[in-house]
Parts: C-alpha cells; structure tokens; sequence
C-alpha cells in the first residue's frame, strides 16, 4: 500500500529529466543504466524503459547536470538519440567563431555533444541535441549569434530510426537470401552430390554470420568491455561456437574428427542469427505500434500559425509565438498554443485532448487549448501560453512519464532478468561439459549443440518487454480517452482499489450552486447582507462562494474588494469589508467565531451559509445543486465491478442524505472537515481495503494524497490535480469505471505476459539441455531454439497491443 501524502511537495523540489536512449536490446540493458544512473549523488529516481527506449530520470535540488546523466550512459556502453545540427563558418574569424560557439554550447541544456572539423576552406561544427529539452528555434537563435555562413538541422531521431529499419531489413534480406540454400544443402546430407559441399556452406555463412550478425557481436562486445552481459551475449556465444568449430572442423578436420570429417553446423549458425534477426525486426514494428498513443498526441501541435501583425497575417513556426502574440484560426484548422479567445465564436473539438467527442461552443473570453480543432467559424486568439505550458504538452509530457515508469509488479521480472545473463551462460556451460563427459557419441558435437541450444533459447528479452508494453498501450489508450494516470504504480493500485470515496460538491454534483433562499436577520437589510457576502467570497474559490456571487451580480449589489481575509478550510470564511469584520461560513464556523444563530437546519436538504459582523448574527443563504445526470449509473457500475461507493462531505447531514437517496448511495458521512475525511480513509484502509479518493478542491487535496489512490476532475484546482495519480480531462465520472476496467485488463495482460515469459525459460531452457533424451530421445536443435527465442519476445508484444482494440474488461 503507497501513501503519498508529499505528492504536491516533492513535484516542487524535483524535476524529471528525459532522456532517449539507444542500442538496448533485452531488459538487461535497461536495467543496467538503471542501477549506474541510481547511484549518481542527487538522483532521487532513475527508470529506463526498454520497450520505450527511454530514461526518466527524477532530479533533487542539487542533482546532476543532463550531461553529467549523458556521460553515464555513454560510459556504459549506450548511445542518446539525439536531433543533429550543422553549422559552418568560412574567413578569417572562422575558428574564433565555432570557438565561441561551441563554448556557448557547452553551457546550453539540452545539448549532447558538437564535433569540430577544420576543411581548410571553413569550419563546420556538427551538434548533437535533445529535441524535448532544446528546441529547434531555441538552437537556431543561440547558433545566429555567431553569425555563421549557413546553419541547418540534420537528421532527427526518428529518421535515424528510419535508417536503423533499412539497414536492419537490409541485413535480414541478406540473411534469408543465403540462409535458404544454405539450409537446403545441409539438410541434403549430401545427396546434392556437390564437390566441396562443406565450403559451399562456409561460403553461404560468411555473410550472414559476419554481415547480418554483426550487430550481435558488436552488441555483445560492448557489453563486456562495460562488464555486462545481455541478450547479445547469449548470441554471440552461440552463434560464434557453432560458427568457429564448423569452420575449424573444415580446416583442420583431422584435429576435430579424429581422422573423418567431422559434422558442420553452418546452417545452424546462419538460421539463428536469420531467425532472431526476424524476430527483433518484427518485434521493432511492433514497439514503434505501441508508442502511437504518444505520437499521436504530438503530432497534434500545428507547425505553423497565422499571426496577426498591424491587421496582417503572417505565417510563423507555432513555436516561435510569444505571450500575448494574436493568432487567427480558420475553420478546420488546430489550435497551435493555449490561448483566450478575443474575436469570434465557434464550435471547438477538443476530443483529441479530453475525450469529449461533442465540440464546445467557445466565444469571447473563453479559454482554448493547443491540439483542438476550430470547426466553422473563424477565431481571432491571444496567446496565454506557448512551448512546454501548454495543456497538449503537459498532457504529452505525463503520458510519456507514466509510460517510462515502473509497476511493482515487474520489480521480480527485474531481479530475474538481472542475473539471468549469467545464470543461462553457467547452466550452458554445464551443460556442454556433461554432454562431452557423459553424453552418446560424438561426444563433442551434442555438447556443443545442447550448449549452443541453452544460449540461443534463453530469451530475457521477453521478461524486459512483458510490463512496459502494456504500460505503454494501457497509459496511451486512457489518454486517449481523456484519462491520465500519473505513472505505473497508480495503473497497477487502480486495478486494485475496493473502495471509492467521492467529495460531494463539484464532484457528485454539477458544482453550478445557485442560491434558493436568503433570509435577513431583523434589523438587516437583505441587500446589505448579500453585499457583504459576495465581497468577502469574492476572493474565494469555493463555488458556494460563486453562487453568492453570481446571484448578488444579477441583483446589481457592488462588490467591494475585502482584506485581511482568513479562510478556514472546511468552515468559513473572514475578512474586513468596508471597515467591517464579516463572516460567512457554516454553523461549525459560527460556533468557533462565538456567533449565536438559530436552529432552522429542519427541512432544508440544501447548503447553509450563516453571515456575521463580528458576534452579531445577520442571516443566512441556502445554496442547493443538483447532481451530475451521470452518477447513479457509475456508482451501479463501480458496484458491479465490487467496488464499494461512499460519500465523505463537509455538507450538513440533511443535503448529504438528501443527495445520498437521491443518487441511491448506501454510505455516506456529513459534517467532515478535511482531517476528517483524512481519517474516515484511515479507517478504510485499516480493515486491508484498498480506497481511492475523487475529488476537486483545496478541501480535498489532504484526502487525495492519503487515499491509496487519488482521482481529480479536470474542473478541479491545481492542488488537487498536484495531489491526484489520475486525472480526468472532462467532468465525466463515468470515466471512473472505464479506467477501472482499463486498468484491470492491463494488468490482466501483464500477468499473462509475465507468466508467458517465465514459462517459457523455465520450461525450455532444460529442455534445450536434453533433459526429455533420457526418457523419450528428444533433442533440441539451435535453429528450432532460435525460432522458440524470436518467437516469444514477439508473442510478448502482440499480447500487449491487444490493449488498443479490446473493450476493458470489469
């Protein structure tokens, strides 16, 4: 059970640092990076996602620097995927010039690494950079400073990624085309009655082993000069003993055979490397599929925006608008930033981002986010926030966090796939020696196939892939459907919560409190007292605050602005107005400010405001609000999906029943100031039970950060939404039950995944040894350990990418 009452505080004294990293290839890899960035001083937390391909890596105040992160990596044998930039001088200040250039660089976030190169005839600096951390326009205008002779961006990540695809295809193509006859020849055993059949086959394996396998010795050996063994390793070994003794039985067969020729085993060493070359190809589509989500999301932010100079357009790269610049959105065209609307009116879709798939009337005043899409009319915007602030990058920027985190449930995976490298290569050393003491003759080539066996269908890829895939698909999909959850250990406890606690006001309830009754006081104007009510709420964001005010502005009552006010969370609220001491609050408030006020609770299901000058009573406001059209049918289906639903309320006793039979929910407390709420969850989760808290307030936030699991509405304060591990980007609480189920067939998946993925090694790793020959005579050749191998880390990523299409179970 996690309780992250620190939540709002540790998002203030911590940053998250992105990093891409490239050159893993199983979970070894990844954890490896893991443990060497964990130990840097100042690293609260490092996560490394294999199936993302990234490092998330959680800064404390006096943490290290992004390239002091970069050289750890580097230093551990991997690469950062980084945007390239190149720029050259030419004349007499050309070296003075990339000098100071580069200088400038070093000092400048987000930059990897420059490279220098004198051409006689000019200068060029090639740059190395990370797109999320240094925008382009960002490096363009520090690069222009220097006045260079030409400057422009070379290839990005994902072309790299592009290229990396075509070289990787191109090597299988070559690995299927000579593997073929390769295997045909063998498995001829002669009968093709071709001279010199054994060095045909040399032949035919050269390239596959040297050229399309090449990426595994390289791999392997880069593991091992950073003391580290992986996936590759495995390979290599295998693959370069089957290799190395064939090649060595055909020039020197004398010393192998024992005077005859001695069996070959090219086609094995060429039909592993074609087989797993297949199956890392297949499985590199299939993880690219499971970041679509994300990709989708980012590529919602238009390129381009018309900006309005002196009542002229001009087109400008989005990312060069600046606070306060006006920008005019033609319809069918995306918002480029977040942004208030000055001019115009028109429908707005804004499913890309929240969900909500009926478009929103905007008009003036009214707020838009970057990534919606004006439909009919055409918007004239100023901008309110640009880059990073915006909604769409926020959102993008959780997604990707939560999608480079890590569920509880993989840490065994983790432990596992640590040590299972060294584990695989002693049991296939063992395994070799027993074969060549104790096996059938020839002795020698079943050792070496039953220890080529082991290596090749030892697979700790499957065990890297198995949580973050679905993490992965499960996050994106709930984005999609305007869900976010925070990271995956909040996917993992919302699979696991049997209870619900919600906040009544603004959450069960629409939050749009009108005012259904003011009574004065005698002696008290009825004017006079909503004057004084709505000046002092008019500093509060309660929306009981709202109601009074919103009633006062149709009633043309003058707001005057009050001071020294004090709120009271859960009670009330004083401050001076016009020279006079005011309260509003509840009864508790009066009762702690020394105010006497009559008893007149009976029958009323509606909120009570009590107002005062100083100890004297003036009277009192009924407020009511109805609930959302909604919450019945999601409170039958938290019930159905043995959930328990219970309302915990500051309200009084006769709105919270009120509401409770109207809603049909069974449990329910009134009167809770907010440590009380605190400790009605405390008590929950005494008796074992797993709660989580919906909420939307200030009010709310110490219940958000105790419940096991806190849930904000997207009409919620920032606090709240700080202290939450899921937020809902429309106020639709029938989106609860949807993450539920989400969430609970993700995890569904994972442990399918995870049980796949240890059966698997358990049940064929001994197999590949030889222990079915005793009793049955069975052996497992390499090339069919191969294929098993390649076979299962794609069977991995398959199961997961199920997530998009299927309807969440309950």
């Amino acid at each position: 059970m996690t309780h992250n009452g620190s939540k709002a505080a540790e998002l203030t004294s911590s940053k998250d640092v992105r990093i891409p990293v490239e050159g893993m290839t199983c979970a070894a890899c990844a954890l490896r990076i893991e443990r060497k960035l964990g130990k840097l001083e100042g690293v609260s937390s490092a996560g490394v996602n294999y199936a993302a391909e990234e490092a998330v890596v959680t800064l404390g105040v006096d943490g290290p620097d992004v390239k002091e992160l970069i050289r750890v990596i580097r230093k551990t044998g991997y690469g950062v995927k980084a945007s390239v930039a190149e720029v050259r001088f030419e004349g007499m200040e050309a070296q003075r010039q990339a000098s100071h250039l580069v200088s400038a660089l070093q000092e400048t976030n987000g930059v990897v690494g420059t490279d220098v190169q004198d051409r006689g005839d000019g200068v060029d600096v090639r740059i190395g950079y990370i797109r999320s951390m240094l925008s382009g326009r960002e490096l363009t205008a520090l690069i222009d400073q220097f006045r260079p002779i030409s400057s422009t961006q070379g290839i990005s990540p994902a072309e790299n990624a592009r290229v990396q695809e075509r070289k990787m295809r191109a090597r299988l193509v070559v690995s299927i085309v000579f593997s073929i006859p390769l295997a045909i020849i063998a498995m001829s055993h002669g009968a093709l009655g071709l001279v010199y059949e054994h060095w045909i086959q040399f032949g035919l394996a050269v390239p596959v082993v040297l050229y399309a396998g090449v990426p595994f010795f390289s791999a392997a050996w880069s593991a091992l000069r950073h003391g580290g063994a992986d996936m590759n390793t495995l390979v290599a070994l295998g693959v370069g003993s089957a290799f190395g003794y064939s090649t060595l039985a055909i020039v020197l067969p004398e010393r192998v055979g024992a005077g005859t020729m001695p069996p070959v085993y090219f086609e094995a060493a060429a039909l592993i490397v074609t087989f797993i070359l297949v199956g890392c190809y297949l499985e590199e589509r299939a993880k690219g599929r499971t970041g679509e989500a994300i990709e989708r999301l980012k590529a919602l932010q238009p390129e381009e925006a018309r900006l309005l100079v002196d009542d002229a357009v001009e087109m400008v790269p989005a990312d060069a608008l600046g606070l306060g610049d006006v920008v005019r959105i033609l319809p069918g065209e995306r918002i480029p930033v977040d942004g208030r609307v000055l001019e115009g009116e028109s429908p707005v879709d804004e499913s890309m981002v929240t969900g909500e798939s009926v478009p929103f009337l905007r008009v003036a005043g009214d707020a838009v986010v970057s990534g919606t899409t004006n439909t009919s009319s055409v918007l004239t915007v100023e901008v309110t926030r640009t880059g990073a602030d915006t909604m769409l990058a926020q959102i993008t920027h959780l997604v990707s966090k939560a999608q480079a985190t890590k569920a509880p449930i993989q840490q065994l995976a983790d432990r596992v796939a640590a040590v299972f490298v060294p584990v695989v290569m002693i049991v296939a050393i063992m395994t070799g020696v027993f074969w060549w003491i104790f096996g059938p003759a020839p002795a020698l080539d079943n050792a070496l196939l039953r220890f080529v066996s082991v290596l090749i269908i030892a697979c700790p890829c499957a065990l890297g892939l198995a949580t973050p895939t679905a993490i992965v698909v499960g996050t994106g999909r709930a984005a999609k459907r305007g869900i976010l959850i925070r990271d995956a250990s909040a996917l993992q406890m919302l699979a696991g919560i049997r209870s619900v606690a919600f906040d009544k006001t603004g959450t069960l309830t629409r939050g749009e409190l009108v005012v259904s009754h003011l009574e004065a006081s005698s002696g008290t104007d009825e004017s006079d007292l909503l004057r004084l009510a709505a000046s002092l709420e008019y500093v509060s964001e309660h929306p009981i605050g709202r109601a009074i005010l919103e009633v006062a502005h149709e009633h043309g009552v003058a707001i005057i602005t009050p001071s020294d006010v004090r709120v009271t969370p859960g009670k009330g609220i004083a401050g001076d107005v016009d020279g006079r001491k005011v309260l509003v609050g509840n009864a508790a408030f009066m009762q702690q400010e020394k105010v006497q006020i009559p008893n007149i609770g009976q029958g009323r299901s509606g909120s009570l405001v009590f107002v005062a000058e100083t100890d004297r009573f003036l009277g009192w406001v009924e407020v009511i609000d109805q609930a959302r059209p909604e919450v019945r049918t999601v409170l039958n289906s938290l019930r159905t999906q043995g959930l328990k639903p219970v309302l915990l309320t500051g309200d009084r006793e006769e709105a919270a029943a009120s509401l409770s039979a109207e809603v049909g929910l069974e449990e329910w407390y009134a009167g809770l100031l907010p440590h009380e709420k605190v400790e009605r969850l405390e008590a929950i989760q005494a008796e074992g039970i797993w709660v989580a808290m919906v909420g939307d307030g200030i009010n709310d936030a110490p219940a958000l950060a105790t419940a096991d699991l806190g849930i904000a509405v997207h009409s919620g304060t920032d606090v709240a939404r700080e202290a939450s591990d899921v937020t809902l980007m429309k106020h639709d609480l029938s989106l609860i039950p949807e993450a539920v189920g989400l969430s609970r067939e993700t995890m569904r998946v994972i442990r399918q995944n995870l049980f796949f993925a240890f059966i698997y090694n358990v049940i064929c790793i001994p197999i590949a040894a030889g222990a079915l020959y005793p009793a049955f005579g069975i052996l497992l050749s390499p090339i069919i350990a191969s294929a098993a191998m390649a076979l299962s880390s794609v069977s991995v990523v398959t199961n997961s990418l199920r997530l998009k299409n299927d309807r969440a179970k309950q």
